[in-house]
């Protein structure tokens, strides 16, 4: 491993949270990144708290009071994946100026810069250097990655803000929008019979496959044609089927798993799926059918974001960028995030972050020091844009 070459406090930080393991696979989850992250901002005289989440998981809430104007929230998500096949995946290394190590992408380098960027505000109200007209929120929530139970818990808590930065992965980019997750079950029950005699039953698998005709196909077509100018067109995906007992016997019941993936502005996807397996199937004698959304997506609302590029908040954020030759332009991500969750609660929202999003959850989990450094830049002066006394 070279030596540190940025002997910086974003980076030793970031460096301390790579090494503590936060993912679902470990005994206590997040517990022990929260417990040191507010220690941290504590040893720097910041306000900070636990909010208690399910057992002994806990959000971090750390805040700068300012004066009677709004808050800004910067928030990140305290979890990670598992290991999975990266090796030494806890131990960060500082390899030619890139941090290696899970997490360093998605997204501890983000927490490391936020964090960061607190301590600068702190220091230059403290300093006399910027006065603040608002709070200034720091909020790492917990599992994210298993369904975001953390940002649901933080917003039913009354933790409030008015406008919103999540620092997923964007390469620095603005983000302004991303699509829907929604996770369905359509079940459908037949009727089962000897497998000799399979005109006396109702095939629940055979009616599948029907269906499954239908949303590959006509349905695909009529989501073609809806268009969003970052985000393309919603999706539909069938992720599993699974019906039927044993050969001999006419299938009951069958199921399917759909990945439907929503535009800002779609309607109801349960409601139109339901719609089209009711116009597919619901004429066939003595089958019935009920189509739900699954847990993954239905405990914590998975909408779209959908922030209009002219919002205050995504014109400081392009106006910063361009400050510091980064590009402005909005962007759209492919993933879903707990912004969704917190524009749904009414804080307006972008997503910025330090780090490819092709490098995370995978072997090559990594984050250019340039990034981390310059994201608590950006993080800094775009709480200086949106709280000073006479914001932008």
């Amino acid at each position: 491993m070279s030596a540190p070459q940025h002997p910086s406090e974003v980076l030793h930080l970031l460096q301390d949270l790579i090494s503590i393991e936060s993912h679902i696979q470990t005994s206590g989850c997040e517990e022990r990144i929260g417990k040191y992250l507010a220690d941290w901002f504590l040893a720097r005289g910041i306000q900070a708290e636990l909010q208690p989440v399910e057992g002994t998981r806990a959000n971090v809430i750390a805040r700068i009071r300012g004066g009677r104007g709004p808050t800004l929230m910067l928030n990140g998500h305290l979890d990670t994946v598992p290991a999975g096949n990266m090796q030494d995946a806890f131990v960060p290394r500082l390899v030619d100026n890139i941090v290696w190590g899970r997490g360093a992408c998605d997204m501890k380098g983000a927490i490391a810069a936020m964090a960061c960027a607190l301590v600068d505000i702190q220091q230059a109200v403290q300093n006399g250097e910027f006065s603040m007209n608002g709070d200034l929120l720091f909020t790492g929530t917990v599992g994210e990655e298993t369904g975001s139970i953390g940002v649901k818990a933080m917003v039913d808590g009354g933790v409030c803000a008015d406008y919103a930065i999540v620092g997923e992965p964007t390469s620095l980019r603005v983000g302004i929008a991303h699509k829907g997750a929604c996770f369905l079950r359509i079940t459908l029950v037949g009727r089962g019979a000897h497998g000799s005699r399979p005109n006396e039953g109702v095939n629940a698998v055979s009616y599948a496959s029907r269906l499954i005709q239908t949303l590959e196909g006509e349905y695909k077509t009529e989501l073609s044609e809806r268009k969003h100018p970052l985000l393309g067109t919603p999706t539909v995906s069938i992720g599993r089927i699974s019906g039927g007992t044993q050969p001999n016997i006419v299938a009951e019941r069958c199921f399917l798993d759909i990945d439907r993936r929503t535009l800002p502005g779609e309607g109801d996807p349960v409601g139109e799926v339901e719609a089209l397996v009711a116009s597919t199937l619901g004429s066939v004698a003595g089958l019935s059918f009920r189509v739900q959304e699954m847990e993954e997506t239905a405990v914590v609302p998975h909408g779209p974001l959908g922030t209009q590029p002219e919002a205050l908040l995504a014109q400081c954020a392009a106006s910063v960028c361009q400050g510091l030759g980064l590009s402005g332009k909005p962007v759209g991500v492919t993933y879903w995030t707990d912004g969704g969750h917190l524009a749904a609660s009414g804080l307006e929202t972008v997503i910025l972050g330090p780090g490819d999003i092709a490098n995370a959850h995978g072997p090559n989990d990594q984050l250019p020091v340039s990034e981390l450094e310059t994201a608590t830049q950006i993080y800094t002066r775009i709480a200086r844009g949106m709280l000073s006394e006479s914001p932008r």
